[in-house]
């Protein structure tokens, strides 16, 4: 009796969804039922994917369109929220949306409650689930209105709510930050412009300390060059990295590395990912999964024709220097992380 009531209270509820669905269905436009088709329902613990077993496949391409581009995904620590950033392509504006898990069925995505006013985008949660970090050019507190920049913000869980957007204000410059990392004990590794002596893009840290972060510090050289690096994503333990560099030796306009620290405690002379992972296009924003199952990364996809301008000191974008032409987006990708254990495990 009990399996009994069970099973119909489910069917209810399974029942009571698609009702609801439908109405939602029907008062969208023909461009949003299309959208919709592809991600109503979706269940299992990778929002129904298949596994990428032999190569490197495109995560939730019914995501993509002729109006909308994806990058920069994170899941929660414990896989039931799965953010990523939408850009709209004619306005290039950037949203963080949305899904989560609930009765074994992920929902569609929606803007998530601090985003959707200003370009926000890099989302990254914390080990302890707690804390979402985020990159918006949302004005910044006691600034020239007139000035935006992209900077650094948090917010953090108040009864399962995200809470207000807080500036980082010691890791913040008035140049651009980008691509917030952080490690199980709150080291933040992100990229910035404000130093382009050495390099039009590096990458920075800054502790943790008594809920202050430090004066931040460029990593060393060989992570840092007289190239653009940037895309940080730091392992639990600080022990290794994954970035993106368009240093010399690569396969294309920018491509993904991985370095570890020696016994000493330096950092080893950054290795290329490879083919599997790097082409001809420009991949960036490299991220494990909770289960460190999975490397999601996006890739900017040119059409084949790269068309590129003379990189400048004062080039603050990474991307300025590369024109996409019409049909070119970015494209999420995922790879089962084992394939890559000679290199990064």
């Amino acid at each position: 009796m009990g399996k009994h009531r069970s099973y119909s209270q489910s069917k209810i509820e399974m029942i009571v969804i698609l009702f609801i669905l439908l109405i939602f269905f029907s008062a969208c436009s023909s461009e949003e039922k299309k959208e919709l088709l592809n991600l109503t329902l979706l269940s299992d613990e990778y929002l129904g994917e298949p596994f990428p077993f032999t190569k490197a496949e495109i995560f939730l391409d019914g995501l993509v369109n002729d109006l909308h581009s994806i990058q920069n995904v994170t899941f929660s620590r414990d896989g039931k929220e799965f953010y990523f950033t939408r850009t709209t392509l004619d306005t290039d504006s950037s949203t963080i949306f949305v899904s989560h898990l609930k009765n074994d069925f992920w929902s569609l995505p929606t803007p998530a409650s601090f985003s959707g006013v200003f370009n926000d985008s890099d989302p990254f949660i914390s080990y302890d689930n707690n804390r979402l970090y985020f990159v918006s050019d949302r004005p910044a507190p006691n600034t020239d209105e007139y000035y935006y920049d992209y900077n650094i913000w948090y917010v953090e869980r108040a009864d399962s709510l995200w809470g207000e957007p807080v500036f980082i204000n010691e890791i913040n410059s008035i140049e651009d930050e980008y691509s917030p990392s952080v490690s199980e004990n709150g080291t933040i590794f992100f990229a910035s412009a404000r130093d382009e002596s050495d390099g039009y893009w590096n990458i920075y840290y800054a502790e943790l300390k008594n809920t202050k972060y430090s004066e931040p510090q460029k990593l060393e050289s060989p992570i840092n060059s007289k190239y653009r690096d940037f895309d940080p994503y730091i392992f639990k333990n600080e022990n290794k990295i994954l970035f993106v560099s368009d240093r010399p030796g690569g396969y294309g306009s920018g491509d993904i590395y991985f370095s570890e620290k020696d016994d000493s405690g330096n950092w080893k002379d950054p290795v290329n990912l490879g083919i599997n992972i790097n082409t001809n296009e420009y991949e960036y924003s490299p991220y494990l999964s909770y289960d460190n199952n999975f490397l999601f990364f996006t890739r900017l996809i040119t059409g084949g024709e790269h068309f590129y301008q003379e990189k400048s000191p004062d080039t603050r974008d990474p991307f300025t220097y590369i024109y996409l032409p019409e049909g070119g987006r970015s494209l999420v990708y995922w790879f089962i992380a084992d394939s890559l254990n000679e290199i990064i495990f």
